[in-house]
């Protein structure tokens, strides 16, 4: 749909043109100001990202929030962790178990956080990342995740492996 594609490309513009990004600013607030198609899940992950990187977190979770979907879920599990609200965090990743407990997506923010949690689930986590490796391929995104794991339980020479 030419709308992802406008989104997609309103974020693009945001992240590689520095002085742009006050005006693409004041334009998505205005397009967020009117009535905005909240199926169009595409359109709420950019703008949430973007709100995001201009450390707007009260806007990104507004935009986030008016989405039902796993990847609107999976951003939000990802600010609230950024925000070290694991308690928070935690009833967002229920929603996306209760929506679909055995999605790529649901299995990564367990994952995540299950890192945050730490102790006896930074080996739960571990798992996850591995069995995603497994069953796709090795990524740098699981690769680092396993290797916080073992930073998280002090295990340096076994993270340094994984890195």
């Amino acid at each position: 749909r030419s709308s992802d594609l406008q989104a997609v490309r309103m974020f693009a513009e945001y992240l590689s043109s520095e002085s742009r990004r006050d005006a693409i600013l004041a334009d998505l607030d205005k397009k967020m100001a009117k009535s905005v198609d909240v199926s169009n899940n595409t359109f709420l992950l950019m703008a949430a990202s973007i709100y995001f990187h201009d450390h707007n977190t009260d806007a990104a979770m507004r935009t986030l929030h008016q989405g039902e979907s796993l990847e609107c879920l999976a951003m939000i599990v990802q600010v609230l962790l950024k925000l070290d609200r694991l308690d928070l965090a935690r009833k967002e990743l229920k929603k996306m178990q209760e929506q679909d407990e055995d999605a790529t997506l649901t299995q990564l923010a367990t994952a995540w956080v299950n890192l945050a949690v730490g102790g006896e689930k930074l080996q739960d986590a571990y798992y996850i990342f591995q069995e995603m490796a497994d069953k796709y391929t090795s990524t740098l995104l699981l690769l680092n995740g396993q290797a916080a794991c073992y930073m998280a339980q002090n295990k340096w020479e076994d993270a340094d492996r994984k890195s």
